[in-house]
């Protein structure tokens, strides 16, 4: 076998692989950060504040630490995001990953209330915006450059690993609070046991520096016409602007149907729905790893058929097929259906309204914005997202008015079809789109017969 012939037979470098795992890592990152506190501070709120505190404020400021963390990724996204097409996106995952590391370190040996009163939340709360802003931003880096370096073949492939990792990062995040719960006494997990998730995102934040920093990137962004000097202002200005506001639409058609089959379900079947907790924890479960299967099944698939096209489908039969579901999960539990018939549907329900974003909307962000702007364009879309389907809770109390609670998520389940279906309508295919300049898979496949041509000699 040639040099070249065995460069080309492995598609697959380890610096390519550490790219890829590296960009998967941050995801799962960023999710498990996000979450982190619905784990923690529910239980171990006394540790941060005085017992004399009602349980309504008590229950406020877990609350308020999810939306500050939510608030902080769009500032992370415009501020720091940017540093990916001035330096580089391993320049940037580093920096955004060893801010989350140290940001995750310090809350996890922050003193509480006994020892620094009232300042010990202000600061929790003060290093829970720090860490989701960096760990927002990261993603801007992480997922282009894992998407760059994958072959154009594997790309759907590789952006659906990519796209299901912020569910896998619930499913270790549910997996930690199952070990605790089963390990840990009430008092313990309060005194110091709250501690132990924070010191995983430690460790995870170390791999993943790990890995990124022995992933090649820099050269590309010392040449002269591939580094932007305002990228803000360029993904902003008035010729790009229409790029910005089509992706925008789709993302929130994302962010709206992981609120309406995740973040919802729980609430509805148990507090709503009066259905048992124990079931609905194990729906959740199964539904996340549908999600996780089917997300990287339909990446590779919109390599074939087209990532606009899948999306298309996607937002299709979102609109009409998973109403049509969650109509029949509401109507079953109403009329006092076993829970057997309720739980099948509701599988479904999660894995259909989900995994055709987890599967192709990260690619296709990516693959929207040229190379000198990618990490601007997909840290600001990826982060201002979330603002509008945030408020999801207040959409579903003002619906309530015209229609009984439990119905209200059928519009929003419909809006994140509608807004996915428009989304990937007004928009370009990009299956073909080349990520990178011309020139870069010529020093790729250097670089690979080099490594080879090293073995070949070696031997």
């Amino acid at each position: 076998m040639s040099v070249n012939e065995a460069a080309v037979s492995r598609p697959f470098t380890p610096d390519r692989k550490r790219a890829i795992l590296g960009g998967w890592l941050a995801g799962m990152l960023n999710t498990y950060d996000l979450f982190l506190p619905t784990l923690v501070l529910p239980a171990a709120i006394g540790y941060f504040e005085p017992p004399s505190l009602p349980t309504v404020v008590q229950v406020t400021l877990v609350n308020v630490a999810f939306a500050i963390s939510m608030l902080a990724q769009p500032v992370g996204g415009l501020v720091l995001g940017p540093i990916g097409d001035r330096i580089g996106r391993k320049r940037l995952v580093i920096v955004t990953s060893i801010g989350f590391t140290i940001g995750t370190f310090l809350l996890a040996v922050i003193p509480g209330y006994a020892q620094w009163g009232y300042a010990a939340i202000g600061l929790f709360l003060f290093l829970r915006f720090v860490n989701g802003a960096f760990s927002a931003a990261g993603l801007g880096g992480s997922v282009p450059l894992a998407l760059e370096r994958s072959p154009k073949r594997w790309r759907g492939l590789i952006g659906g690993l990519l796209g299901v990792a912020p569910t896998t990062g619930v499913i270790l995040l549910s997996a930690v609070q199952l070990v605790m719960n089963s390990m840990l006494s009430e008092t313990e997990f309060t005194q110091w046991g709250w501690r132990i998730p924070f010191f995983v995102g430690v460790v995870l934040g170390v791999i993943l520096i790990f890995f990124i920093s022995r992933v090649g990137d820099l050269e590309l962004f010392h040449e002269e016409g591939n580094a932007s000097k305002r990228p803000v202002r360029e993904i902003f200005s008035l010729s790009n602007i229409k790029t910005f506001g089509q992706i925008f639409l789709l993302y929130n058609g994302y962010i709206f149907a992981i609120q309406a089959a995740v973040s919802f379900v729980p609430s509805l079947l148990i507090n709503v729905l009066h259905q048992p907790p124990r079931e609905v924890d194990i729906l959740v479960l199964c539904g996340n790893v549908g999600i996780v299967l089917g997300g990287i099944l339909l990446g590779a698939w919109s390599q074939t058929i087209g990532r606009r096209r899948a999306l298309m489908l996607g937002g299709a039969w979102i609109f009409i097929l998973s109403t049509l579901l969650y109509y029949l999960v509401i109507r079953l539990a109403n009329n006092g259906a076993s829970f057997t018939w309720i739980g099948v549907i509701g599988f479904f329900v999660i894995v259909l309204t989900v995994a055709p974003f987890s599967g192709m909307v990260l690619t296709y962000t990516a693959e929207r914005y040229p190379f000198h702007t990618r990490s601007t364009g997909f840290s600001a879309v990826s982060t201002l997202a979330n603002v509008i389907p945030g408020f999801y809770s207040f959409y579903l109390l003002g619906l309530s008015k015209l229609m009984p609670y439990e119905y209200t998520i059928l519009v929003i389940t419909a809006v994140a079809g509608f807004l996915t279906w428009m989304g990937a309508q007004a928009g370009p295919e990009t299956v073909d789109v080349d990520m990178v300049p011309p020139h870069y898979e010529d020093v790729n496949v250097v670089e690979i017969s080099r490594s080879v041509e090293s073995h070949f000699n070696t031997e």
